[in-house]
């Protein structure tokens, strides 16, 4: 490889991390509001045993959640995340997201983490030349506590 590969291939890896981070953090800051901006069209979300196919089981999610009446204060921290890119327009990052949540506003009392869990995702590069998830996993480890918010369906 070249330096110029070397480096091109750095910056896609780099690139699928602040995805990953940029999406949690819309999410958690955002209520979501650009949710459907992280994902292709045709995507999978799998979300702890739930499943929702392209944007309008996503965005319906995002407005279930919403529609709750309640107010959530949540965070997804992510950490050890790694990055594959060797093609200029595919690749994947995985690593790890503790979840802290609870309805209402803060501040809240402190509690134990709800979920601890793996991440996963296939990740395209669009036409446009931002990446996008076109699977997302998120697969459980340690659940327990204030219950997850799932999607309508489930």
């Amino acid at each position: 490889m070249t330096d110029q590969t070397d480096l091109q291939a750095y910056l896609r890896r780099d690139a699928l991390k602040d995805l990953v981070i940029e999406y949690w953090r819309d999410v958690d800051a955002n209520d979501a509001a650009r949710a459907l901006d992280f994902y292709t069209e045709d995507c999978l979300y799998l979300m702890c045993g739930h499943r929702m196919r392209g944007h309008a089981d996503i965005a319906a999610y995002y407005e279930h959640r919403r529609r709750r009446g309640k107010p959530r204060l949540v965070r997804h921290l992510v950490s050890n995340l790694r990055a594959h890119a060797d093609h200029p327009d595919r690749g994947w990052v995985e690593g790890s997201m503790t979840v802290y949540a609870d309805d209402g506003a803060p501040v809240l009392p402190a509690a134990p983490p709800i979920l601890v869990a793996d991440i996963a995702a296939q990740c395209l590069r669009g036409a446009d030349g931002r990446w996008r998830f076109q699977t997302f996993t998120i697969a459980p480890l340690f659940m327990g506590g204030v219950e997850l918010v799932v999607p309508p369906s489930s």
